[in-house]
Parts: C-alpha cells; sequence; structure tokens
C-alpha cells in the first residue's frame, strides 16, 4: 500500500512522501482501533445530524434558525442563499415575488411559492416533518419507503404522503388546499382521515366541524401546473415535454434527470446537489479510491478557501462554500489530492453521513487554522446546546482516537492548510483573507475535538457575527409563523431544546381520532381554474359557499367593490364548472349553477323594485314645495293690500311688523333648503347597479322601507310647524290693525 501511495506521490518531496506514508499508517491504526474497541464503547445513535440545502433562490428570501434563538428572542432572519444548510428548527419565508427551492435529497424537494413559509420540524433518515403556514408549495417525492414518514403540518390539518409522486399544498384563507398531481395522500384533521388519489383536489376547512370537499382536477389544468415545476427545476434540460398531462402519467420514470447523470452513477440519491456536479468536473478512476469527482478550477484552488463559516450552527461549524457546486463535496466524503489535482473521495457508504465540514482544526496563538480531511480520516459528529457546549454522538473510545491522532493526509498537499485570525471567521473567506501557513507548525498542535473552545470563537456564535447578509421581515410577514399548525405524528424532541414544539406552536391529533372517517363531500365537476397563487381553485361545498357569498354580499353593501368582482368570479367559474359537470336528471332536477342564476335574477328584480320609489317621492316632494311657495305668495299679495287700506300709522306699525315677518320666513326657508339638501341626496342620487351576484336579502329592503317612511314623516311635521308659524303671524298682524 506505501508503495501505491509514493508513486501516486512521487512529485513531493522525500519527507512529504515519509509524512504522508506515516499518515496513512495512523489512520489505519485507527481504524483497526475503532473496529476491534469501538463495539464495546456506549455511543449515542438516537440522534444523527441531517441537513438540506438551499438549492435554488428567485428574489428575496429569508431564513430564520429558531433552533439557536432562546425563547421569545427576535429571530435572526438572513438572506437566503445556494448551499446554505437547512436543518431542525429552520425557518424560511418567500418574500412577494420570490421563489425557492430546498433540496431535502437528491430526489425529495421543496418549491416554495410566492409569500409561502416553511418550518423544519423533523428531518431524519426515515422521518420528514414540515410546517406550511402561508401560500403554498410543490413536493417532490422521488423515494419513499413503507415505513418512513414524511408529512406537511397545515392549519387545519396534517397532509401524509403515502407514495412517491408530486403534490401541491397551499393555504386559501381558512381552507388547505390538496392537490395529488401523481401519487397518493392521506389527510389527517381533528375530526377523522382520508385519502386522495392520483388527480384529486382537496379543499379541508380549519372550521369546527371541519368540511372536506374532494374533486378532480383537469387535465389541462393539471398539466400546465406539472410543466411550470419541472421548466423551474430543471431548466437546463426539461423540455416542456409534461404540457400534456397524460405524458406526464404515462412516463414510468417522471423526468429523472439522474438516471442519465454521471455522479448519480457513484453517489448515492440521498445526496442532494449530485445535479451539479456533472456540469462542473470530471469523474477520473483513481487507484485505490475508486471513481472520484475533479471540479474544473484553476491552478492552485484548494478546497475550504472561498466561503464563510456558520459558527452558530444546531451541528457545529459548516462550511458555507460559494461554488455553485459546493454542497456534496463539502459535507459527504473525503478530499484527496493526486497527480497535481484535488479529488473528492465519495463515501463508500448506502446511506451517507451529513457532516458540517469534514475539517481537523487547529489553534496556534491567535490564530485557528484547518485542513480537509482524507480518505479513511475520522470525523466526530456532534450537536450543540443552547450554550454552545458540544454533546458529541460517537463512543468515548473513537473521540479517544481523534484526540491522539497527530498527522493528516492532507498536511502537506499545496494550500490544504488555511490560516486566519479568529476575528476572520466572521467574514467571507476568499483570496487576501487567508494564508496557508507553515504545516509543520500545526502538525505539532493538537486537533481541536471542538472548535468554539478557541478565545473569540464561542462569542463569534453567541453574537451572530458571521458572514452571512441579514434581511428584514415586515411584522405582518413574521405574524405567519405564530399561526397553530397540526401534525398527524408528535414530534421528536430537537437535541438540547426540549420546548421545541411549544416554540413553534405544533399540536398533534390525538390518537384517537385519526381512526375516524373524514366526512367528504365528493364533487362531479373537474377544476378548470387555476388561482393567482398557482392552486387550483377548489370546489367548496353548498353550506360554504353560501357563507362566502353572504360574507361577500355584506361587504359590497358596505361599497367594498372587490367583493363584487368576487362575487361575480364565483358566478363564472359555477357556470364554468356546471358546463363541465353531469347533465340533468330526467327529473328535470337543476343544477346548483343554474339555481344560483334564477336566485341572482330575482334579486335584481327584487332590487329593481325596491329602487323605483324613490323618483316618484321626489316628485310628490318638489309639488308639495310647489304649492306651499304659491300659498305663502298669496298670503303675501293679501297683506299688501290690507296695509293700503289701513291709516298711515297702522300701515307703519304693519310695515314693521311685516319686515320681522320676512325676515322669519327668510330663517325659516333657508332651515327648510337645508333639511332638504340633507334628505335628497338619499333619495335623487342614482343607486349604484347591484352586482349581479347578490343574493336576496329581505333585510335590506325592510331597512330601505324604514328610512322612507321616516322622510315621510319628518316632511309632514315640517308642513304642520310651517302652518302653525303663518297662523301666529296672522293672527298678530289682525291683532295690531285693531289697535
Amino acid at each position: 500500500m506505501l508503495g501505491r501511495i509514493n508513486n501516486r506521490f512521487s512529485n513531493l518531496s522525500a519527507r512529504a512522501a515519509i509524512a504522508v506514508a506515516l499518515a496513512v499508517i495512523v489512520a489505519a491504526s485507527a481504524v483497526a482501533f475503532l473496529i476491534t474497541r469501538g463495539s464495546n464503547a456506549e455511543a449515542d445513535t438516537s440522534v444523527q445530524p441531517f441537513a438540506a440545502r438551499i438549492d435554488q433562490v428567485d428574489g428575496s428570501v429569508g431564513i430564520a434558525r429558531l433552533s439557536a434563538e432562546a425563547e421569545n428572542a427576535e429571530p435572526d432572519w438572513t438572506e437566503a442563499t445556494v448551499n446554505m444548510p437547512v436543518s431542525i428548527g429552520d425557518r424560511i419565508y418567500a418574500k412577494n415575488g420570490s421563489h425557492v427551492s430546498v433540496a431535502l435529497t437528491g430526489h425529495d424537494v421543496v418549491r416554495l411559492n410566492s409569500e409561502a413559509s416553511l418550518d423544519v420540524l423533523a428531518l431524519a433518515d426515515r422521518r420528514t416533518q414540515l410546517a406550511l403556514r402561508s401560500g403554498s408549495a410543490v413536493f417532490e417525492v422521488g423515494v419513499l419507503a413503507s415505513d418512513e414518514l414524511y408529512e406537511v403540518a397545515t392549519p387545519c390539518g396534517a397532509v401524509n404522503f403515502a407514495q412517491p409522486g408530486l403534490y401541491q399544498v397551499g393555504l386559501d384563507g381558512d381552507n388547505a388546499i390538496i392537490s395529488v398531481l401523481n401519487g397518493m395522500a392521506r389527510v389527517v384533521g381533528v375530526e377523522g382521515s382520508g385519502d386522495i388519489n392520483r388527480g384529486q383536489v382537496f379543499n379541508l376547512a380549519c372550521s369546527t366541524p371541519a368540511e372536506a370537499v374532494s374533486s378532480s382536477i383537469a387535465p389541462n389544468l393539471a398539466g400546465e401546473i406539472v410543466d411550470d415545476y419541472y421548466r423551474g427545476r430543471y431548466a437546463r434540460t426539461y423540455d416542456g415535454r409534461y404540457r400534456n398531462y397524460d405524458s406526464y402519467v404515462a412516463d414510468p420514470y417522471f423526468y429523472d434527470p439522474y438516471r442519465s447523470s454521471l455522479s448519480y452513477q457513484y453517489v448515492s440519491a440521498d445526496v442532494p446537489g449530485l445535479y451539479d456536479l456533472d456540469y462542473y468536473g470530471d469523474w477520473v478512476n483513481v487507484n485505490d479510491y475508486g471513481y472520484c469527482w475533479a471540479p474544473r478550477v484553476s491552478s492552485g484552488w484548494a478546497p475550504y478557501h472561498s466561503g464563510y463559516w456558520d459558527v452558530d450552527n444546531l451541528w457545529g461549524p459548516t462550511w458555507v462554500a460559494s461554488e455553485s457546486w459546493g454542497w456534496a463535496p463539502y459535507h459527504y466524503g473525503r478530499w484527496a489530492f493526486v497527480s497535481d489535482r484535488w479529488f473528492w473521495v465519495p463515501e463508500a457508504r448506502t446511506r451517507p453521513v451529513y457532516s458540517p465540514a469534514p475539517v481537523a482544526f487547529f489553534s496556534v496563538g491567535e490564530q485557528i487554522a484547518w485542513v480537509p480531511l482524507g480518505p479513511r480520516e475520522v470525523y466526530v459528529s456532534r450537536y450543540y446546546d443552547r450554550n454552545f457546549s458540544p454533546r458529541y454522538l460517537a463512543s468515548t473510545d473513537v473521540i479517544n482516537v481523534v484526540e491522539r491522532q497527530r498527522t493528516f493526509v492532507n498536511f502537506n498537499a499545496p494550500g490544504a492548510v488555511t490560516v486566519v485570525g479568529v476575528n476572520a471567521l466572521r467574514g467571507q473567506i476568499g483570496p487576501g483573507r487567508f494564508s496557508t501557513g507553515d504545516p509543520n507548525a500545526f502538525a505539532r498542535a493538537r486537533p481541536l475535538l471542538d472548535p468554539l473552545s478557541v478565545n473569540g470563537v464561542r462569542q463569534h456564535a453567541a453574537n451572530r457575527e458571521d458572514a452571512r447578509q441579514r434581511i428584514k421581515l415586515a411584522r405582518s410577514e413574521e405574524q405567519v409563523f405564530n399561526t397553530r399548525v397540526v401534525t398527524g405524528a408528535k414530534l421528536a424532541a430537537l437535541p438540547g431544546r426540549p420546548e421545541f414544539a411549544k416554540a413553534l406552536n405544533v399540536e398533534s391529533v390525538p390518537d384517537r381520532v385519526k381512526g375516524n372517517k373524514l366526512k367528504i363531500d365528493q364533487q362531479g365537476q373537474a377544476v378548470t381554474v387555476r388561482r393567482p397563487d398557482g392552486l387550483p381553485q377548489p370546489v367548496v361545498s353548498s353550506g360554504e359557499r353560501q357563507r362566502q357569498m353572504s360574507a361577500l354580499a355584506s361587504r359590497a353593501e358596505q361599497g367594498d367593490k372587490s367583493a363584487r368582482r368576487e362575487m361575480r368570479q364565483m358566478m363564472r367559474e359555477e357556470q364554468r364548472t356546471g358546463q363541465t359537470s353531469a347533465q340533468p336528471s330526467a327529473g328535470g332536477q337543476q343544477t346548483q349553477a343554474e339555481q344560483s342564476r334564477q336566485e341572482m335574477k330575482q334579486q335584481r328584480r327584487a332590487e329593481r323594485q325596491q329602487q323605483t320609489p324613490a323618483p316618484q317621492q321626489a316628485a310628490q316632494q318638489d309639488a308639495a314645495r310647489q304649492a306651499q311657495q304659491q300659498q305663502m305668495k298669496q298670503q303675501r299679495k293679501a297683506d299688501r293690500q290690507q296695509q293700503q287700506a289701513a291709516p298711515a300709522s297702522q300701515r307703519q306699525a304693519a310695515g314693521q311688523a311685516q319686515q320681522q315677518m320676512k325676515q322669519q320666513r327668510r330663517v325659516e326657508r333657508q332651515q327648510q333648503m337645508q333639511q332638504q339638501q340633507q334628505a335628497r341626496p338619499q333619495q335623487q342620487v342614482p343607486q349604484p347597479k347591484p352586482p349581479k351576484q347578490r343574493p336576496p336579502d329581505v333585510q335590506v329592503q325592510r331597512q330601505a322601507a324604514i328610512q322612507q317612511q321616516a322622510a315621510r314623516a319628518q316632511q309632514q311635521s315640517q308642513r304642520q310647524a310651517m302652518a302653525q308659524q303663518q297662523q301666529a303671524a296672522r293672527a298678530q298682524q289682525q291683532s295690531q290693525r285693531q289697535a
């Protein structure tokens, strides 16, 4: 074995070759020690590190880590970028007009649409639990074992994916909309469970008692949704074949680009990011290591030189690479320098294990350094509690072996050792921000099992001092995450965070309820309309439709134009669905859409009848006003005649009284005109044209009649008061004449 190693490193110096050989011997001894002694030690196997990858980002997307937050602390929102890790307790929000894809594995992907939120409740080998509190998302499930749990919690209930397939889940107010484009799902609500098959749309109400409506999805609409997803997911290679939904259903592989990928042949599909390796590197058969991947990079390149350290991650300091392909090579497998070229050596395992950064850390003075682990060199998995203290997921024997190791196979590889000041961990690592140091100086240092033990590094983690770019979410966007969600399976405790479920406002459906059969209203018509948020517009039950129409009618009465538009839209949708539904039976029964149209016609007729009295009443008021004015003219004429026949002294006294009367009548006319102007707009202004779809409302008619009766009573009282005033004036004039 030493001969083969020396042949591959013949370009190195003799001292470097000896050091490499010694490192291999030490590593081999360590492996033998672990095989012979590791099985006798007690190891914690209940927790295994696992993380997903931010795969694609379009627009502005925020990610916050609840697992590192103190209770009631403000979330630390950062701008999501490609290659960011996503793990248990992380929260994601796609702002308006943005999208983000999260690769759980090589085959399982979640694509969030605009204004969608996602919480990671569980992420493990056989258990995936997510929470959707707003917006909509598409879930691509490539592989699903019979004993595996894949669940999406919503405020209305949980959706369990029972088969590999393509699913869409979204929220519409107080309803959850679930579409099964391929596969089969089970809905677990607060009142029971029900199955959803391929080609169905399920509308689940959050109200109690819950209402569930199932309808089919039209092939044209299904093809549009499938085509939209694959076009965004595989923009380089997708050819639009699934715009025809029948072609999608008939394809046994459901567009699996990994089938033609070289990377898929050498690495397990459980590893995300393999799709990128074919475009940025080459697979080469390397002696002793088998097929390894080499990136196409410039001369002098070395791994772990371009990126930054996420120091407060649950699983320990995590490397976030700047290279677009930098997920799988930095979190799975090891690195080796062979024939003047760096190669990534994948793990020879059926189920690879995630590592936040398989490197060895060293500290000398105020500097910290790291070197990539080589093949067969051991990395100790761990997690950190709220106090940033490590909890190792390995036996004591394994930990002792790693602590005693002093040499590493990549120590003498060009550029392998990266040296920076401790404060440099707060920023981006790149050219000019590090040095390659003296490997011999760090070779004599003891490797750090816990890099956070270095002075300053733990402070960076506690103060969230890193190169992540922060982002501000509006208060309304943050409030979305306060919504309660329902899971079918109870959450497992997050390592070091016993209050995890409570902090995320998660409740589980009682076991006694899960066995109940959910009442489902099976609709015959197919859904043909797609909402602006990408969800199909599901068919609602008759009871839910009446409630919606009543609420919209109430809003329309208050002048809400958007409510009128929504009512018209609902009617058009009913007309379209009515055309595609079954024909009326022989008994001549009307469809729901026809009945709704008849109701709307009757409502419009009643409203026109209600509006007709207004012009008649206005004409009557004008006639009464003209008659009153004519009567007042005649009275003034009679008064003038009486004054001319009276003596001068009487005429003078009468003139003064007449001036007082004129002034009084002027004030009365002004008051009367003001009252008429206040009443006239309510009676003469043309009423707005009622919405075509407003349902009958008897209460509105009654209120209008009461208002008309009150107006007539007010006018009658005004006329009586005017007559009394005129009579009093005439009596006063008569008394003056007699005097």
